[in-house]
C-alpha cells in the first residue's frame, strides 16, 4: 500500500485546530488549499479554493496525489474523472505563493464550469487569481 507522502495546507476562514488563531481574510466560500511535496514524482502541486468541508479538501487532494504517486501525469487543461461520479473536474495553472500549481475546478451542481455566464456565482470564484482570493488586508499563504 502507498504512504501518502505530502502535505496539505488548508487556509481557510476558520480557526486553526492548532493554535486557534481565526483567519478573516477570504472571500466568502474560498479557501487557499495545496499541496506541497508532488514534487518529488516530478510534477505539479494541486490547489482547491472552493471552501469545501476539510474532509472533502483532503479527499480531492490526496486523490489527485495518489494518482499521481501511481504514475499518471497531469497539465493544465486536463479534464479528469474519478473524482466526483457525476462529472469531471478540470485542471488549470495557476500561480500559488510563487509557484504554478494545478488548480481543481469543479463544474457547479448543474455540471457548468466558471467561465461559463450560467454557472452559480460561487464557483466563479475559482477563476480569481489565488491572492484575489484574499480581502484587502486579509489572509496571506
Amino acid at each position: 500500500m502507498k504512504k501518502i507522502n505530502w502535505d496539505i495546507h488548508l487556509v481557510a476562514n476558520m480557526p486553526c485546530d492548532e493554535c486557534g488563531k481565526e483567519e478573516n481574510g477570504f472571500l466568502p466560500y474560498t479557501c487557499n488549499a495545496h499541496t506541497h511535496g508532488m514534487e518529488q514524482y516530478g510534477h505539479l502541486d494541486f490547489q482547491v479554493v472552493l471552501l469545501l468541508p476539510a474532509c472533502e479538501i483532503a479527499r480531492i487532494l490526496n486523490t489527485m496525489g495518489l494518482r499521481v504517486q501511481n504514475g499518471e501525469h497531469f497539465q493544465a487543461g486536463d479534464y479528469v474523472s474519478g473524482i466526483y461520479e457525476d462529472c469531471q473536474v478540470r485542471l488549470d495553472a495557476f500561480e500559488e505563493t510563487g509557484r504554478t500549481v494545478l488548480r481543481v475546478v469543479i463544474p457547479d451542481k448543474y455540471g457548468v464550469f466558471p467561465e461559463d455566464e450560467n454557472c452559480m456565482e460561487t464557483y466563479k470564484l475559482q477563476q480569481l487569481p489565488t491572492e484575489a482570493l484574499y480581502r484587502e488586508g486579509g489572509a496571506q499563504s
